[in-house]
C-alpha cells in the first residue's frame, strides 16, 4: 500500500479540480475578449487578385499631401486611434465599420483629409474596401468580393 493518507488523496484531486476549473475560465474568457478573424479581410490583403470589384465611389481632395483618414473603418492595432489613414500615392484595404450611426448601418463611409471632411455610400455596410489615394488628391474606393467567375 502507499504512504498516500485518504485525506491528502482529497486535498490532491480539489486542487486538481480547482487548477483546471481555473484554466477553462481563462480560456472562456480570453475566447470572449477576442475579436473573430475576418477571413476575408485577410485574404484581401494578402492577395487581392482573388477580388473583385462590386462597386466604385470616387472623390476628390485637395492635393496638399495631407494623410487622409477613413474614421469609419475597423482598425488594425497599428492605425492611428483616429481610423484606417492613407498618405497620398498609397492603398489600402480595410472593413467599413457599420456600427457608428445610422448612415454607416446604410453601408455609409466617413473620411477626412487636413481639415476636408467628407462621405460616400456603398450599397451594403461593412464592405471590404480597397482605397487608392493618387497624388493629385484623387481617391478611388473599390468594394470587393470573392472573384466566383471561371
Amino acid at each position: 500500500m502507499s504512504d498516500l493518507s485518504r485525506r491528502d488523496a482529497v486535498k490532491m484531486v480539489a486542487g486538481l479540480g480547482l487548477g483546471l476549473g481555473a484554466l477553462a475560465a481563462r480560456d472562456a474568457g480570453a475566447a470572449e475578449t477576442a475579436q473573430p478573424e475576418d477571413k476575408m479581410l485577410k485574404d484581401a490583403s494578402k492577395n487581392p487578385a482573388r477580388f473583385m470589384f462590386t462597386a466604385q465611389q470616387t472623390f476628390k481632395t485637395t492635393p496638399s499631401g495631407y494623410r487622409l483618414v477613413f474614421t469609419s473603418a475597423v482598425r488594425k492595432p497599428t492605425d492611428p486611434k483616429e481610423g484606417v489613414s492613407l498618405l497620398p500615392a498609397s492603398m489600402r484595404i480595410f472593413r467599413a465599420d457599420s456600427d457608428l450611426d445610422e448612415f454607416t448601418r446604410k453601408g455609409g463611409l466617413y473620411w477626412k483629409c487636413g481639415k476636408e471632411e467628407g462621405q460616400i455610400q456603398f450599397k451594403n455596410p461593412g464592405e471590404v474596401i480597397m482605397a487608392v489615394y493618387d497624388q493629385d488628391g484623387t481617391v478611388n474606393c473599390y468594394s470587393l468580393f470573392y472573384d466566383l467567375r471561371c
